[in-house]
């Protein structure tokens, strides 16, 4: 396990957890003391060694691997809690394009829903054909509102594409229908996603 993440303070944090269930008090802080100036700056593996060191009585040296499982779990919690806090924050327009994604998916997969299940297959191929004419490649097992798809398209094409799929649903169903399930679409995603503007999808 890769402790080097850990500070000797952070180290020796989950080690008084870890050993706080066998020992306490004065002889706790004596173990804590020792740990810190023999083994303080040594990786993770010498825990083992500590352990056979400190256990010097029949009872510690019974529940000496349960008392290295307890430690390295301390660690491995307090090693966690320092990832989340250095992984790297997205950037406000990284949040913003995830957001439109997110809801032109929704948006697809709103219009989707309403195409009958016998057209499916046909509705799916016509409008990969189209986006093929657009210069854009779609694997034929990947189905228009699966993530997949969205995931491949740029940020700058979803309104374009949401187009093509409006004019598709015109020509299976009609334009007074597609007009009443674009509308119906639209006023989910945008109680949805208040915040993303719908003009760049629509």
């Amino acid at each position: 396990m890769p402790n080097e993440l850990l500070s000797v303070i952070q180290k020796k944090q989950a080690i008084e957890r870890g050993l706080s269930h066998y020992m306490n008090g004065t002889v706790l802080e004596r173990v804590l003391n020792y740990w810190e100036q023999e083994y303080g700056d040594q990786p993770s593996f010498v825990l083992n060694r500590f352990l056979s060191e400190i256990c010097n009585t029949d009872e510690l040296r019974f529940y000496r691997k349960e008392m290295l499982k307890k430690v390295l779990s301390e660690m491995s919690a307090i090693e966690k809690q320092v990832l989340l806090e250095i992984k790297p924050q997205l950037e406000p327009e990284e949040l913003i394009s995830i957001a439109i994604a997110d809801a032109c998916l929704a948006l697809v997969d709103a219009v989707m829903l309403t195409v009958t299940a016998t057209d499916l297959d046909d509705f799916n191929d016509e409008v990969k054909k189209q986006l093929q004419t657009m210069g854009l490649a779609i694997e034929t097992s990947v189905k228009i509102n699966d993530a997949a798809f969205i995931d491949v398209l740029p940020l700058t094409l979803y309104a374009q594409v949401i187009t093509l799929i409006y004019e598709c649903y015109c020509e299976f169903y009609g334009p007074t229908k597609a007009d009443q399930v674009y509308a119906r679409a639209k006023m989910e995603i945008k109680s949805k996603y208040p915040d993303v503007d719908l003009h760049q999808l629509l």
